[in-house]
């Protein structure tokens, strides 16, 4: 239905009697409270109103106007060039009779054309136009006008718009002054010119408008005298000869031109003329003359042949050949700055022509100046104006505005839009624009000048929405572009949209929406339902709210989608059903439906305790029977109060769940006897009962009560004594007093005090009773003691309570024995050990001076100073300490000292003190290649101080440890003994120790070697070890929540250790624990590579990211130790590839090495092979999995990749990164525990470990097989970092690098006669083998003696007596250490054992022989350079033999030198092949000593 018709209709419903419509408005309010439907359906805003008129005036009101401007034709702004940014242009202004809230609001905004950057900006709300930039009239920007185009639109549904386009005009302002067209002038002047001649002339321009345009010239001389010679036009800039020239040839006139413009603050511009004079018959050539009227083109001109003007002159010389014009260019446009015009010459004539296209609306006139010379240097110019005629050569441009719109059921003649197209002519005969409609004239005008496009009839939207518009613009002139004698036509179409207008009601799409199960906890937010109310208008949007039913603002509604989400907290137990109303309205009309919605219930209501007994009273230690009280709770949710409730009960705390039980009726029960008295006993026993409805079902609630058992006591504990410090009397004091004594019990006052004291005579000696004796609750001295006979006693006390019946016990008091000074002194020894961490120790106390005195409390009395005092000491005089001072050397200081002491009972004496202090310089590398061990049970003055034997543990330790690696104790370094600050407890002590032949043996040697001792080094010292291996992150959450891992902070500040004869200084090295993982660690080249920035250049057949050695080789009887990881992180990742030839064994195992019942650490990582398939076992502490991937043989000759990723949460094995599940596993770790902690080294290829015994002390679920793997395993990495497989620090049998061959058992079926064929090949082998070692035995023997049998210098080439020098390289002898072995047969036993810089120490035995070979008079000439080459046959050279190479001498066994104690364990390093018999438990080849 149309508007007017839809209007109409209105008018007719309400003409109808009022006292009708009251009936009927009564009757519909009838039915809607009957019914709760859409009540108010198509109700609009007349309601309100109770007539016609002011539904009318309301509805014109609320009418959409579209905003005009109504002066836009009369803008015209000026804004002068120059200005500052900001300067004001003009403020534009639309009107809108709409209220501004609802489309009265205008926005201002620029129309601009794509990549137009505009110079000037508006305010959005006041339409206040400014610049920003400063505006340039003249050359070269020539911003002498600017359109724009503004846009006015409204806030209205639906926004409407207008625009306004018009010019701003850029005032000229004097800022540019004029200039010359040369930078300096020179002419000739013939001493007979006739006065009034003209001489020359000067020009200049000056590119501002108007007057400031103007130029006037004047002329100084800088010679008073010469001033009258000439004279100057105003004007046009001629000089003229005002008197006849008197002046000899060669004279110069020098003088100054000066050209002014006319502004109102005037600018001007000086430049030098020189006028030089010459003989009489020397005549300047002259110009013949020619029309004085400017020569006038039109811009269009384009014949660049043509000639504009023919110029001829005159030489005056007598040959006219001799002329030569020029076109002189100006410095600026009008003056052919540009070569808009050139010049061509023949002999007399010049012709100008056309060189550029000419455009008016750039430039309207040029000013040419010629010039003719003769062969005499004079110069005549002239004068040429040239004006540009303007043509019609540009066609109206429409502005970037293409759309209008326009309200439907508007009145004909409502303006739509102005459209403005611009035409660049630069002159009204040109440039004047008339617009006409293209089509749609029965529909829309337009005004001819203005573009103001207004309709011609009411628009009707859901017949048409759009129109598109064709405007044609058209100058005034005929067309200079086209021949057909039309004028310049530009056209554009423009899309007109007709705006609806809001003439429709909204409808809801149902009468009554329903939800159904909401459920009462449902969250704020949560959505219940979705209205929708369509509505034919799409200007007017529909709004949504709820006008009626929402109890207690429980739902909102969204506004614009209709969502009805939850406001506030439901509750069933209060409102089950709501009925809203909910409102549709488009700004005139509305719509209303109903929502019932149906509130669910929930278990939302914690169980209610009714009232019982709550503080129960009982006997202690006895088990009543019964219920102690009945604990009762009822269920909210549940209305029968009758009916079941449905809680169960439950004992929250769980170490009182042993104690005390409750069932489902509440009854309370004991299950032990409750104990009253302490330490672990309550007078009071709090139990928390926790009440959970649905009978303890997972989503049940829960409600917490506490029961106060309050306990009767019973005298049952006997009284102990409440003095905790010792007690301290002071020697040859009379017998008295000592102390008061103090009991305490743990029973009631009741059963406890007053309490009776006395000397237990079952326990106590004769000693103890002759000497002290107890009165009532004091204890007192019978005799008069001396410290120096005893210093302590430790008396049994028998203490008495009150009790019924009472109780005794007996508690033990110490008495010390103070000291006083009644010894005198007498010389002493003392030493003291101090460890320099890079020999960088800062000034440090390491110790006092010691003196033999029986009494111990007299520091106070002595003096201590030196007896000659040393630099690289201080000493304190009053205390006696030493302090050493930085830089001291390596070495062993005797210190000697007077110490003079004085008291009340000894007299002044003096005696001398001694102290050995022995300083040792650590290397870095020793602390950072160390092993470690926490003992527990000893304190670090214990392990350091000497014993009964005067041999302390700590050298026990010492030569234990050098023992084990078969090495001198001198090569062993105990350097760090501390109690850890991570752990509050001085029975834990830390000892880091290392050892070296000359590089320093792998921390993962040491401790595995350690490890397999620790029951013996236990037995030894006394005490118990802890853990091999320092490890903070080894106890979970204890100092980190998640990541952890160990960093060993080494400092340069020792760590003393005092007692009185020694003292130990050590290094302060302390395992910290940092909660990260992946940190970033320096590189660190191995196996002789070489750091080049960011990354290292390896060795050939070094191919790891730092050189690792990236594979090794096993046979199934042998293993490796690789370095643990050191850490326990979130995510990690262990990859590796293996090369599996059988089915079965163990790719590596990772955890602990030994069982330790201190510390029981089940953790633990396994990868084996069952039938060639790959297994997995996890342990993290709490639970064994399994984890098998039965879908990918393994043994099949190819190499296959395995990864394991493992978290708090996950287990995953991926079998050659494959994703689909059929190569990989995935499972969650066992118990609460998230993380692998484990301290030992990763064992590889086999284990040193006895698996079953371990799984069965720890409690495994699955055991790992202890078969060896055979294969090759390559490419390990955890967390990213790779393992340097080829070069283990401790292996047996194991084939670095699995270059060596693996050896695959085959089965297959052979006779008798291959059998024998067999044999034979292998006699001739043996005996062609003897006949090499027989033959190579005699070579030898040509080259060395039998005393020089493995490492020999021998028989150095005489290389013409020094004369030719031959360079050595000792990187030969390195290469067989650093380099993967060629061949297992002959490749030595150490070698596969030695880690990667780990070479014998043979020092000594070098230069030995090398003396030798120096005394030997059969030798070389010494002065030779020595060549180090390659032992082997055909060698003209000496050779020096591999360390660890073997002999053809089956006799050579130095085994038995290990036996000859430890001044000979470095020749047995050297030479020994097999560990000694007490390394032989299951520990493997030992690590050679090195080279110096």
């Amino acid at each position: 239905m149309s508007r007017q018709h839809a209007s109409r209709h209105v008018i007719r419903a309400w003409a109808r009697p009022p006292h009708l419509l009251l009936s009927f408005l009564l009757l519909y309010g009838a039915l809607a409270d009957a019914t709760r439907l859409r009540h108010s359906r198509h109700l609009d805003a007349r309601s309100q109103f109770p007539n016609e008129e002011e539904f009318q005036m309301q509805l014109n009101e609320n009418h959409n106007h579209k905003p005009v401007f109504s002066n836009c034709s009369n803008y015209a702004p000026v804004v002068k060039e120059e200005e500052p940014v900001g300067t004001v242009v003009i403020k534009v202004h639309a009107e809108d009779r709409d209220h501004p809230d609802d489309g009265g609001t205008i926005t201002y905004s620029f129309v601009t054309a794509p990549g137009e950057k505009l110079k000037f900006e508006i305010n959005n709300r006041t339409g206040l136009i400014r610049t920003t930039q400063v505006l340039d009239r003249d050359e070269p920007a020539r911003e002498k006008e600017a359109y724009l185009t503004v846009l006015a639109t409204d806030n209205g549904r639906p926004q409407l718009d207008d625009v306004c386009t018009f010019k701003v005009t850029i005032e000229d302002v004097n800022d540019n002054g004029p200039v010359f067209d040369k930078v300096a002038y020179t002419e000739s002047v013939p001493q007979d010119l006739p006065l009034g001649r003209e001489v020359m002339r000067v020009s200049a321009t000056d590119i501002d408008d108007g007057n400031n345009s103007v130029v006037y010239y004047s002329l100084l001389s800088r010679k008073p005298e010469d001033a009258v010679y000439f004279r100057i036009d105003r004007n046009t800039g001629v000089i003229f000869l005002n008197k006849t020239i008197d002046r000899n040839p060669d004279y110069k006139f020098s003088m100054t031109a000066t050209a002014k413009d006319q502004g109102d603050v005037p600018k001007s511009n000086t430049i030098d003329l020189d006028i030089r004079v010459v003989e009489s018959h020397k005549k300047a050539p002259a110009f013949l003359p020619r029309p004085a009227e400017p020569i006038r083109l039109q811009e269009n001109f384009s014949d660049f042949d043509a000639s504009i003007i023919r110029l001829k002159a005159v030489s005056n010389s007598g040959d006219n050949s001799g002329l030569l014009f020029e076109l002189v260019p100006g410095r600026t446009e009008q003056t052919n700055k540009g070569n808009t015009f050139r010049l061509e010459s023949n002999k007399d004539a010049a012709d100008i022509k056309l060189s550029q296209h000419l455009d008016y609306e750039s430039n309207t006139v040029y000013t040419l100046i010629v010039r003719v010379q003769n062969k005499y240097q004079l110069a005549a110019e002239t004068v040429i104006d040239i004006e540009v005629l303007d043509v019609n050569d540009n066609i109206p441009v429409f502005r970037d505005l293409k759309k209008g719109r326009v309200l439907e059921n508007e009145p004909p003649g409502v303006p739509v839009m102005q459209v403005r197209a611009i035409d660049a002519d630069g002159t009204s005969a040109h440039n004047q624009v008339t617009y006409e409609l293209d089509n749609f004239r029965d529909l829309f005008a337009i005004d001819k000048y203005t573009g103001n496009i207004t309709t011609l009839t009411t628009f009707d939207r859901e017949t048409e929405d759009t129109y598109n518009v064709k405007v044609i613009a058209m100058d005034n002139s005929p067309s200079a572009l086209f021949k057909t004698g039309e004028h310049n036509k530009g056209q554009q179409v423009f899309r007109i949209e007709i705006a609806d207008k809001n003439d429709n009601a909204p409808h809801f799409t149902q009468a009554v929406y329903t939800a159904n199960s909401i459920l009462e906890n449902a969250n704020i937010n949560a959505p219940v339902t979705e209205v929708k109310a369509n509505d034919l208008d799409t200007a007017s949007p529909v709004t949504y709210s709820i006008i009626f039913g929402n109890t207690d603002d429980s739902f909102y509604i969204e506004n614009t989608t209709g969502k009805i989400r939850v406001k506030k907290p439901l509750d069933y137990e209060k409102i089950t059903e709501y009925n809203l109303t909910v409102r549709a309205f488009d700004g005139v009309y509305n719509d209303t439906a109903q929502v019932k919605i149906f509130i669910e219930n929930v278990n939302d209501n914690p169980p209610v305790f009714e009232d019982f007994n709550k503080n129960p009273t009982i006997e202690e230690e006895k088990l009543v029977e019964g219920c102690i009280t009945t604990v009762v709770a009822y269920d909210p949710d549940i209305k029968d109060r009758n009916a079941d409730q449905h809680i169960a009960y439950f004992i929250v705390k769980e170490d009182q769940q042993p104690l005390i039980g409750i069932d489902k009726s509440g009854c309370m029960t004991l299950k032990k006897p409750l104990d009253r008295d302490g330490p672990l006993g309550y007078s009071m026993w709090t139990v928390i009962v926790m009440a959970r409805d649905e009978d303890g079902s997972p989503t049940a609630l829960r409600e917490l009560v506490m029961v106060n058992i309050t306990l009767i006591d019973i005298n049952d504990n006997a009284p102990f004594l409440d003095m905790p410090y010792p007690v301290v009397w002071g020697e040859n004091r009379a017998p008295d007093k000592i102390t008061e004594l103090k009991a305490r019990d743990w029973d009631s006052d009741e059963n406890g005090p007053p309490f009776q004291f006395e000397i237990d005579k079952n326990t106590a000696d004769d000693e103890i009773l002759a000497k002290f004796a107890i009165r009532d609750a004091e204890l007192f001295a019978r005799v008069e003691f001396d410290r120096e006979e005893r210093k302590s006693y430790d008396i049994a006390i028998a203490i008495t309570d009150s009790g019924k019946p009472p109780m005794t016990g007996t508690s033990t008091l110490t008495v010390i024995i103070g000291d006083e000074n009644d010894n005198a002194m007498s010389e002493g020894s003392s030493s003291i050990f101090v460890y320099n961490y890079k020999g960088e120790a800062p000034e440090t106390n390491i110790g006092r001076v010691y003196v033999n005195d029986a009494d111990d409390w007299d520091l106070p009395d002595k003096h201590f100073a030196w007896a000659s005092t040393h630099e690289g000491f201080t000493l304190n005089p009053k205390d006696g300490m030493i302090t050493l001072l930085p830089g001291i050397s390596n070495d062993t200081f005797v210190l000697k000292f007077i110490v003079t002491e004085y008291s009340i009972r000894i007299p002044r004496h003096q005696v001398n003190a001694y102290v050995n202090v022995t300083v040792k310089e650590l290397p870095e590398e020793a602390v950072a290649r160390s092993g470690s061990v926490r003992f527990f049970g000893m304190t670090a003055t214990e392990f350091v101080a000497p014993g009964e034997s005067g041999v302390s543990k700590k050298e026990i330790f010492q030569e234990r440890i050098a023992s084990m690696l078969n090495t001198s104790v001198e090569n062993v370094d105990v350097f760090t003994v501390l109690h850890s600050p991570h752990h509050n407890n001085n029975s834990l002590l830390d000892v880091r120790f290392s050892a070296h032949g000359s590089p320093y043996y792998a921390p993962e040697k040491l401790n595995t070697i350690l490890a397999q001792h620790t029951e013996e080094i236990e037995r030894e010292l006394k005490t118990d070890i802890l853990l091999v291996n320092i490890d903070e992150c080894l106890i979970e959450k204890q100092h980190c929540n998640n990541t952890c891992r160990n960093y060993l902070n080494a400092s340069t500040v020792p760590y003393p250790v005092y007692t009185n004869i020694s003292t130990f200084v050590g290094v302060r090295a302390v395992v910290d624990p940092q909660c990260t993982c992946h940190v970033a660690e320096p590189i660190v080249c191995l196996n002789g590579g070489t750091p080049l920035a960011d990354r290292c250049e390896c060795p050939p057949g070094l191919e790891g990211p730092r050189c690792e050695l990236l594979g090794i080789g096993f046979h199934g009887d042998g293993w490796a130790i690789m370095p643990p990881p050191g850490q326990a992180c979130d995510d990690s990742h262990l990859g590796l590839e293996i090369t599996p030839h059988i089915d079965n064994g163990l790719v590596f195992y990772f955890g602990p090495m030994t069982y330790s019942s201190k510390i029981r650490i089940q953790d633990f990582m396994a990868l084996e092979l069952q039938q060639g398939y790959a297994v997995l076992y996890m342990d993290y502490g709490s639970g064994t999995v399994k984890l098998d991937q039965p879908h990918i043989k393994l043994t099949d000759g190819e190499r296959h990749r395995i990864d394991v990723y493992f978290t708090k949460n996950a287990i995953e094995m991926k079998v050659d990164n494959c994703g689909i599940s059929a190569c990989m596993s995935l499972t969650a770790p066992q118990g609460p525990n998230g993380f692998l902690n484990v301290n030992s080294p990763l064992q590889i290829g086999g284990t040193l470990t006895n698996l079953a015994k371990m799984a069965s002390q720890l409690g495994w679920d699955y055991v790992p097989t202890d078969r060896g793997f055979v294969g090759c395993i390559r490419n390990m990495t955890f967390n990213g970092n790779t393992y340097n497989l080829g070069m283990p620090s401790l292996s047996r049998n194991a084939d670095p690098g699995c270059d060596h061959g693996m050896a695959k058992a085959v089965s297959f079926g052979i006779d008798t006669n291959f059998i024998v064929a067999i044999l034979v090949c292998f006699a001739i082998l043996l005996i062609l083998l003897f006949a090499v070692v027989v033959h190579r035995k005699k070579t030898d023997d040509l080259y060395k003696d039998m005393d020089d049998i493995r490492e020999n210098i021998i028989n150095y080439e005489d290389e013409g007596g020094g004369e030719v020098d031959t360079g050595y390289d000792l990187n030969v002898l390195r290469t067989i250490y650093d380099a993967p072995p060629i061949d297992s047969k002959i490749a030595p036993v150490g070698l596969q054992s030695r880690g990667p810089d780990e070479v014998p120490d043979i020092c000594g035995f070098l230069d030995g022989k090398k003396e030798s070979c120096d005394k030997d008079p059969d030798t070389n000439p010494f002065d030779d350079v020595r060549h180090y080459a390659y032992e082997g046959e055909g060698n003209s050279e000496g050779s020096l033999s591999s360390l660890a190479s073997c002999t053809d001498d089956g006799d050579l066994k130095f085994n038995y030198l290990s036996n000859f104690g430890p001044r000979f364990r470095k020749l047995a390093d050297m030479y020994g092949e097999e560990p000694s018999d007490e390394e032989s438990d299951g520990v493997g080849e030992r690590e050679s000593e090195s080279w110096c």
